[in-house]
């Protein structure tokens, strides 16, 4: 980009917006509400403009954010599995934050970023948002149009991700789990086990960080598929599907139905086979928010996760 404090993107208006507010097509498109607001605030679009077929929509989005409070951090991993001027996916080393926080002022992947950054404007905006043990594919939005059509499809479940996690006990007796079927749907055993958990979760009275399975939590969804079962260790791989993105979410959900994630200090805290919790970030899928082309972007299981298997 000529600016990077400047995104500017066209659009040819369709056929079914023709007669209709500009608003309602940038909303289609995935602009949030506070996007339009800010068009608002810093250019002369007329969010009440009638639009006509094959009209050309020219949008500027000035960057007024910035995120000079993350300390740089030059000495912190960063591996990078694809970037362009709207979107960064990285691979996420377990042990690293995601977010600065208190005791977590300058060792996060935010603090990596803000290094990486250092020569342009910076402002940290996570999409996929990694517990500090789990590993893999993280998404970070590089401007204000993407964070808002990438968050709308995080909230449409339009971003497909894939974890793989080790989990303590032999997956494939879930069947005979009568007492847990009614929160288990879809059991399918002809191929592969696989099923879904469909059960509420909300954060945990007099905790800030654990996160408990409650009727009147918010909806949470995994698809989880059986992958294979260690006799000797007597844990299971699986492969999980989020199909919404509550927090702790894999690891609450596993726990409940008696197949936690090990070396999970939360929720199993068992460190017999490996000292964080045995979960990673394996793939992304997602059409690309700005120019919508399918990616596609994978992370190789790490080295601890890969010993167990």
């Amino acid at each position: 980009m000529e600016n990077d404090n400047i995104r500017k993107v066209q659009y040819i208006v369709p056929q079914q917006f023709v007669g209709k507010y500009l608003k309602d097509f940038l909303v289609s498109l995935g602009y949030s509400q506070d996007l339009i607001k800010h068009l608002k605030n810093t250019t002369n679009l007329d969010m009440f403009k009638i639009l006509k077929f094959n009209e050309i929509i020219d949008i500027e989005i000035i960057e007024t954010e910035n995120s000079d409070n993350i300390v740089q951090n030059p000495n912190l991993p960063l591996y990078i599995l694809y970037e362009d001027d709207d979107i960064l996916v990285v691979n996420k080393p377990a042990q690293i934050p995601i977010h600065p926080s208190q005791g977590n002022y300058d060792n996060t992947l935010g603090n990596a970023l803000a290094y990486y950054f250092r020569n342009q404007n910076f402002v940290y905006r996570p999409i996929t948002r990694l517990d500090k043990d789990t590993s893999g594919v993280c998404l970070i939005a590089k401007n204000k149009l993407s964070a808002s059509i990438l968050s709308t499809m995080i909230q449409n479940n339009t971003v497909k991700r894939t974890y793989i996690g080790i989990v303590k006990g032999n997956i494939y007796n879930i069947i005979n789990l009568n007492n847990k079927l009614n929160s288990i749907k879809n059991i399918n055993i002809l191929i592969n086990l696989d099923f879904i958990i469909d059960i509420p979760i909300k954060r945990e009275e007099d905790s800030t960080i654990k996160r408990t399975i409650s009727k009147d939590g918010e909806k949470a969804a995994t698809k989880v598929t059986a992958l294979k079962y260690i006799r000797e260790k007597d844990i299971s791989l699986c492969k999980f599907n989020l199909f919404t993105g509550r927090t702790h979410q894999i690891r609450v959900h596993m726990s409940h139905i008696g197949y936690p994630i090990i070396g999970d200090f939360l929720y199993n805290p068992d460190y017999t086979y490996i000292n964080r919790q045995a979960l990673h970030s394996n793939e992304i899928i997602i059409l690309h928010p700005i120019n919508h082309n399918l990616i596609r972007i994978a992370s190789k299981i790490p080295n601890d996760i890969k010993l167990l298997i």
